[in-house]
This record gives C-alpha cells, structure tokens and sequence, in this order.
C-alpha cells in the first residue's frame, strides 16, 4: 500500500515472499456481508466455474475446488494481505487432503 507517495510499513512487516507460490492461488476474499450472502456468492462465482446451459465454456478456466474463500476477521483486518493469502493456502491445501467428516 502506498499511502502520500511512501510504502506502507505493512508491506515492510510481511513474512510472505513474493515468489511464494501460495501467492497465484486465487482467492476471494469477502467483507461486510452476512453469512446467507456469502453463500450466494460463493455458489455465483462456482458457477462461473461450470458450462453454461447450452454448452458454451465456463466464464472462469478453474475448477471451483481450487477457489479459496475467506470472510474477513478483525485480525484479518490488521494482516498483510499476502501473509493471509499464504495461510489461506496453506488451510486449504490441508482440508483438500483431509476433508472434515460431515
């Protein structure tokens, strides 16, 4: 973040390096909506993830099981944004491997 033409001491205090691969994963991250509007979302945007009705291609090129989703917190309101998209990852790589029994 820059902020009056200086770096943001934020940036300075990541852990995340900028070459971590965590960092292409593409994430959603959603703030300021009630949990019934962030399952509408989620569900919206996997379905950008399938073929259309008539066969045309998904508007996305990306399985809706490599998304990662995130509801902000008010410590994630106070993180460096890279640092939350490396611990994200790293959670969703471990429920991937080891599914929570419903």
């Amino acid at each position: 973040m820059v902020t009056d033409g200086k770096k943001s001491d934020a940036l300075d205090s990541s852990s995340a390096s900028l070459d971590n691969p965590a960092l292409r994963n593409r994430v959603v991250v959603l703030n300021g909506f009630d949990n019934d509007e962030i399952v509408a979302i989620m569900r919206a945007v996997k379905g950008l993830c399938k073929p259309g009705v008539n066969g045309e291609a998904p508007k996305l090129s990306i399985e809706s099981s490599e998304l990662i989703f995130a509801k902000t917190t008010p410590s994630s309101l106070r993180s460096v944004l890279a640092d939350l998209i490396v611990d994200m990852s790293g959670d969703h790589a471990y429920l991937k491997k080891n599914p929570p029994k419903i």
